[in-house]
């Protein structure tokens, strides 16, 4: 048995993918006989959710109000970490603060790389771009290990140059909580969206654009994307839990997926939202290399990573939504997304990092 600890910044609650990411991860750590610690640093008040989700877990809440509290809470984090000593800390990149340095000298550090900061941290002007591009390294120097959550990323020459040791696991998802529902049988196709507001790179705008091009086509929206011209076929729902989210996927013909990868500069990606449609059983429109299926699939449209590509590939479209309609995406094609699977992964590699043998 090893204790383990996960560290992470992150505001958002319990409908964000990243929560119950970290949740089910998690668990299956506690599964594995480890003792498990949760760290969240946070400046919004979800202790009690974290505590409700995770009760195998002890849940250390750390939570901020601005940049002083907040640099005060790193180093609390760090404090408690050092003191109680576990075997290894499980860190969710984010901007470097001088209290992970101290973490990281004295126990093992596992970064998990899930975006490509360099270009992401950036793509609006400030500080926390330039704070980032000069403070990235001394992370990196530090740790133990690196999890990278795509290939491409791990090839990166602003990630490589680092020579950690390191593996890459794809996001994962939970198959025996989902359920694949019946395909709905619907007069007329219905496509689903759901992800996070505001974020360029989910293409929500391309969404809307195609809307207007399928005024018979319905499309649901899940997320803050509301947008005063779109058309009457779009149905904006806002943030939704589980449950009420689960009830448009099953009456979904297609979902779909990022579609603007490009706008960030990845080519390769492996979104948790992905994972769940297709544990629901939906085939899903991308516009990125899949980790899990770098060959595609025929569950999966793979459109060019390019600006224009929704207009380029209304036929491919139209031909994807109608095959699909009144099918689903079978559980057998999809268990390599099985969370247990990357979780016997990455329990793995902190056993190569530890040097357990």
């Amino acid at each position: 048995m090893k204790k383990l600890a996960y560290l992470l910044h992150w505001n958002d609650g319990p409908n964000s993918g990243v929560f119950k990411k970290v949740v089910r991860q998690t668990r299956l750590w506690s599964e594995a006989d480890h003792d498990v610690s949760i760290h969240v640093i946070s400046r919004n008040p979800w202790k009690r959710a974290w505590q409700e989700a995770a009760p195998q877990a002890q849940i250390d809440f750390y939570e901020y109000r601005d940049f002083r509290s907040r640099w005060r809470a790193w180093s609390i984090a760090s404090k408690t970490l050092r003191e109680r000593r576990p075997d290894l800390v499980y860190f969710r990149y984010d901007l470097f603060m001088p209290p992970i340095a101290s973490l990281a000298r004295e126990i093992p550090l596992v970064v998990e790389v899930n975006t490509d900061d360099y270009i992401e941290f950036c793509l609006q002007r400030g500080a926390r771009c330039l704070h980032n591009r000069l403070t990235r390294s001394r992370l990196f120097r530090l740790a133990a290990g690196i999890v990278y959550t795509t290939h491409e990323l791990a090839e990166k020459p602003y990630f490589a140059r680092f020579e950690r040791p390191h593996i890459v696991i794809a996001n994962g998802i939970d198959l025996e909580s989902i359920p694949v529902t019946p395909p709905p049988k619907n007069d007329r196709p219905r496509l689903v969206f759901m992800g996070s507001g505001g974020l360029p790179w989910h293409g929500a705008d391309k969404i809307i654009w195609l809307a207007r091009q399928r005024p018979t086509w319905r499309f649901d929206l899940i997320g803050g994307h509301e947008q005063d011209d779109a058309p009457p076929n779009v149905t904006f729902h806002g943030v939704l839990g589980r449950d009420a989210y689960g009830v448009l996927l099953a009456q979904a013909d297609v979902a779909i997926g990022s579609l603007a990868a490009h706008r960030k500069g990845m080519d390769e990606a492996c979104p948790l939202k992905t994972r769940e449609y297709l544990a629901f059983g939906l085939p899903v429109i991308i516009a990125y290399r899949d980790t899990d299926f770098p060959s595609g699939a025929p569950f999966l449209l793979q459109l060019p990573n390019t600006e224009a590509n929704v207009a380029r590939a209304l036929d491919a479209i139209d031909a994807f939504v109608n095959a699909w309609r009144g099918r689903r995406v079978a559980r057998d094609d999809v268990r390599r997304l099985d969370v247990h699977v990357k979780e016997s992964q990455r329990l793995a590699f902190f056993d190569e990092v530890l040097g357990v043998r």
